[in-house]
């Protein structure tokens, strides 16, 4: 058994990212999500919102938004999750962006990706 973290990333472009929704499901090897982070802009710093029960499975639907002015462009990483992942097959991950919006609720043709992060 071991810990690792999986960085996940929305890139709105050049329009300011105020709330995002995604899955994410481990396809390949044996995963326990054990914890989620916010992310690195301030907008998102605080953990995201998300179903508890789903958490300690394999699959998450994770959700956040902030209606300050002070937003995120670009690529930013808006969630860290903690998983345990049990035997020596190295998990692979399927994301799927939901819904990514600005303040006044216009979606944004944005794009999402996971990577391998730093567990803490």
């Amino acid at each position: 058994m071991r810990f690792e973290a999986v960085d996940v990333f929305v890139d709105s472009g050049e329009r300011p990212l105020a709330a995002y929704q995604f899955e994410l499901t481990a396809e390949v090897g044996d995963v326990k999500i054990v914890g989620i982070e916010g992310g690195q802009h301030a907008a998102f710093q605080h953990p995201p919102y998300y179903d508890e029960a789903a958490m300690h499975r394999d699959r998450v639907i994770i959700a956040a938004f902030n209606t300050g002015r002070d937003l995120p462009t670009g690529r930013t990483r808006v969630a860290r999750l903690h998983v345990q992942v049990t035997g020596p097959q190295q998990p692979d991950y399927a994301i799927r962006l939901d819904v990514a919006a600005t303040s006044d609720g216009a979606r944004i043709p944005a794009t999402i990706s996971a990577a391998k992060g730093e567990a803490r």
